[in-house]
């Protein structure tokens, strides 16, 4: 599966229906097939790559990972002596 947009201003009609349409409003999820990669080489879709998380919220997120990355450098210093 791949997940598609359309180009801004463009309506792109889902493979078997018609009468449904691909918007540049909302992406979807298409599978791979001729129809949709040609339509993905034509220009009238997309891919759709998830909005990036803001790097704010992944340095609350990250953990350390070793202990020494708590003690400040001095302490550091003396474990290791």
């Amino acid at each position: 599966m791949i997940k598609v947009i359309a180009r801004q201003g463009i309506q792109v009609p889902v493979e078997g229906r018609p009468d449904r349409y691909i918007t540049d409003k909302e992406a979807v999820d298409v599978p791979e097939t001729a129809y949709w990669l040609r339509r993905i080489r034509d220009g009238d879709l997309l891919p759709y790559a998830e909005p990036a998380k803001p790097a704010e919220t992944e340095a609350a997120d990250a953990k350390p990972s070793d202990k020494t990355a708590d003690k400040p450098a001095a302490s550091a210093a003396k474990a290791d002596k």
